[in-house]
């Protein structure tokens, strides 16, 4: 049997969890029927050296001292960083104005100077590969980071199979939505569930969503329910197995994910097998997943928002994308192919599939 491969992620990582945690949880748990041994990394009870590989998950600076540590005990090191850079985002997102500048200024010098030191261009550097979640990404930390394109694989995103036969009945059951909007994801600026509900106001359609407030952007939230009108409804965030969750976006009619940017969203492609018609932020990599299948809006304009999801209430249903995303971007497919890289640098074991009996 060989060594566990250790994930690792910054320390706060869950006190706020979201699409970046589901992607670790899902990818361990998958590759764990590759029958991959895989670990969490704890401080408290591990050593690296026992290890094959250390795979970390986003680029937050506090995972870099455990990088560092595993390059000088020559442990291979797997980077996930989970990244996106716009311009837009960068002057449009309602953060506090030392945060733009703060951002603009780490964009322009991304932009012009790719190898200018930083603690996520470190992180990458240190990798001995780099996962990127679309070749879009892949560009991206080619551009903004100067890595090297043949130290970049891709590894996209996943969603599980079982949405694909999930079951309106029990949300709706439970809260008596037909034909609603829904969305899903911490309530946070990127996000950017305020303009989704100041487009909302002008249609006469019900407005789900569920999520929880990101803990230092409270006032956002308190915007978001303050101008929320009698047609918004706020559910707490669902665990992400949740029959509830799953329920709930076979009940709706349009899925909506107007980010400021995403890559692509996973609750966008639970959604999508899930059978309901998405409109979606046009900035990230959300069009090299969804093509030409989903509404795109401009996230800066409300008008576009509301118009868009206006068009997906009126459109009929199709099973294009849904086929996609079974074809494509199953959680077994992103596990092979993190299994498959891992296996350029340490030998691992057969996967052991069982037959069912009929």
């Amino acid at each position: 049997m060989s060594n566990p491969i250790y994930f690792y992620v910054y320390p706060s990582a869950f006190q706020n969890p979201g699409g970046g945690e589901i992607f670790l949880l899902k990818t361990k748990e998958y590759l764990e029927k590759e029958n991959v041994q895989i670990r969490l990394f704890d401080m408290w009870r591990h050593q690296l050296k026992e290890g094959d590989i250390l795979h970390v998950f986003g680029s937050v600076k506090e995972a870099l001292g455990l990088m560092e540590v595993a390059r000088a005990k020559r442990v291979t090191i797997v980077h996930s960083p989970v990244i996106w850079y716009n311009w837009q985002s960068a002057f449009q997102i309602p953060y506090a104005w030392q945060e733009r500048v703060a951002c603009v200024l780490r964009q322009s010098a991304k932009s012009f100077f790719p190898f200018f030191p930083s603690d996520r261009r470190k992180m990458m550097a240190l990798a001995d590969v780099v996962l990127a979640g679309s070749e879009m990404e892949a560009g991206q930390i080619n551009r903004y980071f100067g890595i090297p394109r043949r130290a970049i694989e891709v590894v996209t995103y996943g969603v599980e199979e079982r949405y694909s036969s999930a079951s309106g009945h029990l949300f709706r059951q439970k809260y008596g939505f037909k034909n609603f909007l829904l969305t899903v994801g911490r309530i946070e600026p990127r996000k950017n569930q305020l303009k989704l509900i100041r487009a909302a106001s002008k249609l006469d359609r019900i407005l789900v969503i569920i999520g929880n407030p990101v803990t230092r952007h409270m006032n956002y939230y308190e915007r978001c329910r303050q101008e929320a009108g009698s047609n918004v409804h706020f559910v707490d965030q669902l665990p992400m197995d949740s029959e509830e969750l799953v329920s709930a976006y076979a009940a709706c009619e349009v899925f909506a994910l107007p980010s400021w940017f995403e890559t692509p969203g996973l609750a966008a492609l639970e959604a999508g097998l899930a059978g309901a018609k998405l409109v979606v932020t046009r900035e990230g990599s959300t069009k090299e997943y969804f093509q030409d299948l989903v509404d795109y809006v401009n996230p800066a304009s409300e008008r576009d928002i509301y118009e868009k999801i206006k068009n997906a209430f009126q459109k009929k249903k199709t099973n294009a994308l849904k086929n996609r995303l079974q074809e494509h971007f199953l959680w077994e497919q992103t596990a092979k192919r993190t299994k498959k890289i891992y296996s350029m640098f340490v030998p691992l074991p057969e996967a052991v599939h069982t037959e069912q009996t009929p």
